[in-house]
C-alpha cells in the first residue's frame, strides 16, 4: 500500500469568501469545490449536534486546503502560537518567496519576519512564515522536501 500525505489540510476561517479570495489570488490555488453548506448527522457526529459551515477545497500542483467557516457554532480563532499547537504550520513550494510573500501582504495577510536564506546547501533557498487573514500559519519555500531534507543534513553533518 502507497501512503502519502498529499490530500488536503484543512484550515478553519472565519469568512470563507474572503479566505477563497486569498488563497487563490495571494497564495496561487485554484478553487477546486464551489462553497457548499454542510450538516446533518455525518457533521454532527464530527463536528458536534447542530454543526453547520461552509466548505470548500482550493488546489495546489499537489494537495490542496480544505477551508471551512463554521456558521454553528461561531467561535473566534485563537492566535496561531506555534510551541503550543499540534499542527504549526504547513507548507507550500513556490519558485520565487519574495513575490509570493508580497503576495501575502497585498491580499491581507501578513509575515511572520522578513523573508530568510535557508541555509546548508550549495545553492540559496529561502522561506518564510505567513498569516492569512485569519492568522493561520503557512509557510513559503523555494527549495522542495527533497531540497529541505538535503540542507537539514548538510547542517547535522557538521555540527
Amino acid at each position: 500500500m502507497t501512503v502519502r500525505a498529499d490530500h488536503h489540510i484543512s484550515v478553519r476561517v472565519s469568512d470563507l469568501d474572503r479566505s477563497i479570495r486569498f488563497y487563490t489570488e495571494a497564495v496561487g490555488g485554484t478553487l477546486l469545490t464551489e462553497p457548499v453548506v454542510r450538516n446533518g448527522p455525518i457533521i454532527d457526529e464530527v463536528f458536534g449536534q447542530g454543526a453547520e459551515a461552509r466548505m470548500c477545497f482550493v488546489g495546489f500542483d499537489s494537495n490542496s486546503v480544505e477551508l471551512w467557516q463554521f456558521l454553528n457554532p461561531v467561535t473566534p480563532i485563537p492566535y496561531s502560537d506555534q510551541p503550543r499547537l499540534g499542527i504549526m504550520h504547513f507548507a507550500i513550494t513556490v519558485a520565487d518567496v519574495d513575490a509570493a510573500a508580497a503576495r501575502v501582504v497585498a491580499g491581507g495577510g501578513k509575515l511572520r519576519f522578513p523573508v530568510k536564506d535557508l541555509g546548508g546547501g550549495d545553492t540559496p533557498a529561502r522561506f518564510v512564515y505567513c498569516e492569512d487573514p485569519d492568522g493561520n500559519v503557512f509557510e513559503f519555500l523555494d527549495t522542495d522536501l527533497h531540497g529541505t531534507l538535503a540542507r537539514l543534513r548538510a547542517r547535522n553533518q557538521g555540527t
